[in-house]
């Protein structure tokens, strides 16, 4: 069986709902939506924010024993330029710092900042410099480019098959932007493909994952994805590969393990 828990979210109760996705947008860079606030997908730094009922008051932790401020919130980044870059973004946006970068060599060493939001929540930016520190390129995939000639019927067709909104926030001229659960953008860019036949072989560009492989292939062929192949079933893994109208291939799986 694969993993069963993909993300959590940190619940925060606020005393303006609509000041606080404000906040988390404007000046932290969060991709805010009715439902969540996340930066770097849901398995990054992921938040719910909730309005306090009426008569109550949003109640941050307190500081624990020796400690100057309380924490609500921890992120942890890769490398110092990550955390340093994150710290010079949120200066230049208007965050209020509650604790400026401080080093603790007892803690690998350990680097951190503090910064509040408006109820005076405080979310601690830290990590340590690891061993990847002296590469500049890090270990994941940021983004897919998908070619496509019609986007707002591929934008409407990739949404459809993964549950998405199609936003108009998320459209930059030739460009359409998925912000996936785990981090990675999806990127339909039509520019300059009118004119580019489609291709009649080519490899899988990438793979998406499935509780239910069955219902998946029946839900994409309904979309109107073709089938490259049939459910191939094994121990570990059953998959099968789509391809939509633009040539593009993609694999579907489900691990069983």
């Amino acid at each position: 069986m694969g993993k069963q828990i993909g993300s959590s979210l940190t619940v925060l109760m606020v005393a303006d709902a609509e000041r606080s996705q404000r906040f988390y947008r404007d000046v932290l860079g969060f991709d805010v939506t009715d439902w969540w606030a996340q930066r770097d997908g849901l398995t990054g730094l992921a938040l719910k924010l909730i309005q306090v009922p009426e008569g109550r008051v949003p109640t941050p932790n307190p500081a624990e024993s020796g400690a100057d401020v309380g924490v609500d919130v921890y992120a942890y980044t890769e490398t110092w330029a990550g955390l340093d870059a994150l710290y010079e973004e949120f200066k230049r946006n208007g965050a209020a710092i509650a604790k400026e970068p401080a080093v603790y060599a007892d803690f690998g060493p350990w680097k951190e900042f503090v910064v509040e939001d408006p109820d005076g929540y405080h979310l601690a930016f830290g990590g340590v410099d690891g061993g990847r520190a002296r590469f500049s390129i890090q270990p994941r995939i940021d983004s897919v480019f998908v070619w496509v000639r019609r986007l707002d019927r591929a934008a409407a067709l990739y949404a459809n098959l993964l549950g998405l909104e199609v936003r108009e926030e998320d459209r930059y001229g030739h460009l359409h932007l998925f912000r996936l659960d785990n981090g990675t953008d999806l990127i339909l860019d039509s520019n300059g493909m009118a004119e580019i036949p489609v291709p009649e072989r080519g490899p899988v560009q990438f793979k998406l994952d499935t509780y239910d492989i069955d219902r998946a292939r029946t839900e994409a062929l309904a979309l109107g994805f073709t089938a490259e192949t049939e459910t191939r079933r094994l121990p570990s893994v059953s998959y099968f590969v789509l391809r939509d109208e633009d040539g593009n291939r993609l694999m579907i799986s489900q691990n069983h393990r």
